[in-house]
């Protein structure tokens, strides 16, 4: 998932990686991990871009293209949910 963050991924494709169900996949992926598929997703793509805005020069609608996300205003919107601040206070 890590390589991926530009791209949709769905749990179909994650499970046949696992050679799993969806429904056996997202079971054992939350034993393991304490999280939903959903929820680890996020998370992977919000340190991501925290760590694009804080450490490179990237302008923000490069930065959530490179998280997944084309709508600029849903990056901003999730981005501030999971920090508590807006992307633009992280630029330099």
């Amino acid at each position: 998932m890590d390589n991926h963050l530009a791209e949709i991924i769905s749990i179909d494709t994650l499970s046949k990686i696992a050679c799993l169900s969806p429904t056996q996949f997202k079971k054992v992926f939350k034993q393991q991990t304490g999280q939903t598929v959903t929820q680890y997703l996020i998370q992977l793509r919000m340190e991501k871009a925290h760590a694009l805005l804080l450490h490179t020069d990237y302008p923000i609608p490069i930065v959530a293209q490179s998280v997944g996300y084309t709508d600029i205003s849903a990056f901003s919107r999730r981005f501030s949910l999971y920090f508590g601040l807006a992307p633009s206070k992280l630029t330099r």
